[in-house]
């Protein structure tokens, strides 16, 4: 076998439903991840903050050049090479290898198909294109606002895990389902890469081992990614960083999402209290346009390591979500300001959990805190993750329907006493458990998820699929 082919070599045999992973591990240490892409391409092109006319393309590479850009086109009249956008690049360093991070802005046609390839170097002269002879990715600007064509975005949280040899076929399998799944963008409801949300954990296309790109490998983010949008939300995992360029704040740039809503994506000092330390931490929140949806980009998060004489939850709420915090006011405001005929909120805390260790966060209840603003001002559903399981929640009577969808990779969680608002929910860690109407399952890779949300007209439908690419508990709103 080539070196070029170093790492691994990994094949899954299906006999009578069971599914078996052989692995063979191939000593190499570095090389690039493809004969097809440049040796100097880190982290496969992928595509954040595509909202209205607007595109972000975005990737790594070593740091052999110091410029770089896309050259991208309409599909079905121009080349992908047609028109040029020149690329800035942020310092990063990925388990200690230096890399640069790249952003591309494109100003494009809303509800336009295109196709684009990315370049090191500063003319046709001397640039190297990244791709190699790999196809062009091709990609959709956003559904235009208030167009009622029929789309589907996905939805899935607590991902970007993988074992001491670098693998999560889980995961690996749920990115293959989500590139094939017609969805327009993505969202996640945090925890985006395991344990830190360090730029470690989100790796890249070469590097492999514990806890190393579990994001930006080969089998996972490269998948679904050039193709298709993605907008996080952050979470604990990741809340907290040293780095001068936060891990979630330079990889996931949403800039235009931002500014056209008056939100917030920056680093800021967060002081002091309940007693705990002052630090900087990020503050993300905004929301976007879609069809005649609305969606909202919430933070709900904190350092679990810097709670004072509080509780995680009540950091977040303190800072986050008491009447009078910024966050607070932007969403009132917001939600007031925009009638939407349906709208979206994303969060990384559940509403409602039966998971007794990832619990009901207690302090977003209530008509007076998020559950109320939310109601308040029609809200259709809320998405969370945090526990790693599914979990369908009814309305309470301050609130609305709300999700967990915490089984995107990470480590599967449990459940506890099953609660009266709890209308489905699945767990399998050595065994299996359900609450509501859900049958019990009997293997994690139908507990691992995403959700694929489709929006005709005033019509939501919500379908969960798992990783052997079965749907369960699909509902019409």
């Amino acid at each position: 076998m080539s070196t070029m082919m170093h790492r691994y070599f990994s094949f899954r045999v299906v006999l009578g439903g069971i599914c078996l992973s052989i692995l063979t591990l191939l000593a190499v240490s570095i090389s690039s991840s493809s004969a097809a892409s440049s040796a100097a391409l880190r982290r496969y092109p992928y595509l954040t903050d595509v909202v209205g006319s607007y595109a972000t393309i975005n990737w790594a590479t070593d740091r052999s050049e110091a410029s770089g850009g896309v050259r991208f086109g309409k599909v079905g009249s121009e080349s992908c090479t047609a028109h040029y956008v020149a690329a800035t690049r942020a310092a990063i360093s990925v388990n200690g290898v230096l890399q640069y991070q790249w952003k591309a802005q494109l100003d494009l046609e809303p509800a336009t198909q295109y196709c684009y390839r990315v370049y090191l170097g500063t003319s046709p002269a001397n640039e190297i294109d990244l791709l190699g002879s790999d196809t062009a990715p091709s990609f959709w600007t956003q559904v235009a606002a208030g167009d009622n064509q029929s789309f589907s975005f996905v939805v899935f949280g607590d991902w970007g895990q993988v074992d001491a040899a670098g693998n999560n076929p889980y995961q690996a399998d749920l990115m293959a389902l989500i590139a094939q799944s017609g969805a327009r963008f993505a969202v996640t409801t945090g925890d985006n890469g395991y344990p830190s949300g360090s730029q470690k954990n989100f790796g890249d296309l070469i590097q492999v081992g514990s806890d190393i790109s579990a994001i930006f490998g080969p089998s996972f983010w490269k998948v679904p990614g050039a193709s298709l949008p993605i907008f996080p939300t952050l979470g604990n995992h990741g809340f907290s960083s040293s780095d001068a360029n936060h891990p979630f704040l330079v990889t996931w740039p949403q800039d235009r999402a931002v500014s056209t809503s008056g939100g917030r994506y920056v680093k800021e000092t967060y002081c002091c209290l309940n007693g705990s330390l002052s630090a900087s931490y990020p503050s993300a929140w905004y929301a976007l346009d879609a069809g005649p949806a609305r969606f909202y980009m919430l933070e709900t998060a904190w350092a679990e390591s810097n709670v004072g004489t509080a509780s995680e939850y009540q950091m977040d709420y303190d800072y986050h979500w008491a009447p009078g915090t910024p966050q607070y006011e932007w969403l009132q405001a917001d939600l007031a300001a925009h009638p939407s005929v349906l709208k979206f909120a994303f969060l990384h805390y559940p509403l409602y959990s039966d998971n007794p260790h990832e619990a009901t966060d207690t302090f977003l209840l209530g008509s007076n805190s998020l559950e109320g603003l939310l109601k308040q001002h029609g809200v259709d559903l809320a998405f969370t993750g945090h526990a790693h399981i599914y979990e369908r929640n009814l309305a309470s009577p301050d609130g609305i329907p709300n999700y967990i969808t915490g089984g995107g990779g990470a480590t599967i969680g449990t459940l506890g006493t099953c609660t009266s608002l709890d209308a489905y929910a699945i767990k399998f860690t050595t065994t299996g458990k359900a609450c509501g109407s859900a049958p019990v399952p009997t293997s994690p890779g139908q507990v691992y998820h995403f959700l694929k949300v489709t929006i005709t007209g005033t019509n939501v439908t919500v379908t969960p699929i798992n990783a052997l690419g079965q749907s369960f508990d699909v509902m019409n709103y």
